[in-house]
């Protein structure tokens, strides 16, 4: 249980040193109330009731205050992290070569080691936990900023929806096409209208080997999971946008 709530992220609210069962066999805390970092800070005066429960499991008590809450509320600065199945190698590795850096791990004459069992030895060294919990998390949200787009930035590239396949030399036909179209317009001859089909006949066939490319890629980087997208596309599983 300490496993889960600790891997979770998650908070146990019981701070009575009343017990929460309490029968002829013994009593214990087996009862627990369990929230997330959010809901924490809106929880408040945490108790058990004197009040009969009819039961050998004693009446949990508390106040949700749904109000702003100043200074107990968890403050997450750098935001979420669009973090692909794809780019977690990536982020691995980048995190394992500044967690090095931070905490000195080459100077201490194991480079050689495992990072993250090294890490593990420096936490069970008891030392500064706050120090290293700090250092923990430089790291983190260095690499996240390096490997992965923040949730809340909007990509700079994409208007709308886009698509793997497009490349900067289809942006180029396409516009081509386009002034193509509209001179042939304005003057109305017949032989921009051949030029502009033939155009149109290249770009087709460029958009078709870019979106087999682009299919090809994207099989061999998904192999690791073979329930991913591949499988949900083939099963007819995958959710519909409204």
């Amino acid at each position: 249980m300490e496993e889960f709530v600790a891997s979770n992220q998650l908070d146990i609210i019981n701070e009575s040193t009343r017990t929460t069962f309490l029968s002829s066999r013994g009593k214990s805390n087996i009862d627990l109330n369990i929230t997330n970092n959010q809901m924490l800070a809106h929880i408040q005066n945490w108790d058990i009731s004197e009040e009969e429960s009819a039961s050998d499991h004693n009446i949990r008590k508390f106040n949700i205050n749904l109000g702003k809450v100043e200074g107990n509320a968890p403050d997450f600065p750098e935001g979420r992290f669009i973090i692909k199945e794809h780019q977690q190698t990536e982020f691995y590795e980048k995190f394992h070569h500044i967690a090095s850096t931070v905490f000195r791990i080459e100077d201490r004459g194991r480079e050689n080691e495992d990072p993250d069992a090294e890490l593990d030895k420096m936490f069970n060294e008891k030392p500064n936990i706050r120090e290293f919990m700090m250092k923990l998390e430089e790291a983190i949200q260095t690499a996240c900023r390096e490997t992965n787009r923040n949730k809340n930035t909007p990509n700079p590239q994409a208007k709308g929806k886009t698509v793997p396949w497009w490349t900067t030399k289809l942006k180029i036909m396409r516009k081509r096409m386009n002034a193509l179209r509209r001179y042939q317009r304005t003057m109305g001859n017949e032989a921009l209208r051949e030029s502009r089909k033939t155009q149109y006949t290249i770009a087709k066939r460029a958009v078709r080997k870019e979106k087999t490319r682009s299919w090809k890629q994207f099989c061999m980087t998904s192999w690791i999971n073979p329930w991913n997208e591949i499988y949900k596309l083939a099963s007819n599983k995958t959710r519909r946008q409204r």
